[in-house]
């Protein structure tokens, strides 16, 4: 699973990077186009409307991947042994089900119905389906790390805190 798991994670860093820095630059052009030349640029806000999907999405599912997501720890931190193990995989399951209905289903149904009539942004013109394809891609990915979580949990017997899951920084890599 590692060698799936491994690129993964670096895939998901640098894409989320490179759009976070896309976006500073699309947003700058449109504050500077507007202001100092007095001729906004019709392209740059439906741009960064889309790279804001993008990286909110795969944001998504870098804090998935960190267990960093909204969770009730209350009632599973004073848990210890099998009881905590059982309320991870209820809560992995319960993520991967949420993946594949509404994300990975949802989503598909979104962008087949999209590119079937032939949905297309106003300023770009380019097809909407391409855009929401990071729907299903998202929802693809965290069932991806959801099963890599919940065989560590009934291989290894281990429950991933967010402080011990967390991808190493970029740097390191380099």
């Amino acid at each position: 699973m590692n060698m799936i798991i491994k690129p993964l994670d670096v895939f998901l860093k640098w894409a989320l990077v490179a759009l976070a820095i896309a976006m500073i630059i699309t947003v700058t052009w449109q504050v500077f186009s507007r202001y100092a030349l007095r001729a906004p640029s019709s392209l740059t806000e439906e741009v960064a409307r889309f790279q804001l999907i993008w990286l909110g999405l795969l944001g998504a599912v870098y804090t998935f991947r960190n267990r960093m997501h909204v969770g009730i720890d209350v009632l599973v931190t004073p848990l210890k042994g099998r009881a905590r193990i059982a309320a991870e995989l209820a809560s992995l399951i319960a993520c991967a089900v949420f993946a594949i209905l509404i994300l990975i289903y949802g989503g598909s149904r979104l962008v087949g119905l999209t590119y079937e009539l032939d949905q297309t942004s106003a300023a770009l013109g380019i097809r909407m389906a391409y855009i929401y394809a990071i729907i299903p891609i998202s929802g693809l990915l965290i069932c991806i790390y959801s099963v890599h979580f919940m065989l560590d949990a009934l291989l290894h017997g281990k429950v991933h805190q967010p402080s011990e899951v967390s991808v190493p920084a970029i740097q390191e890599e380099v």
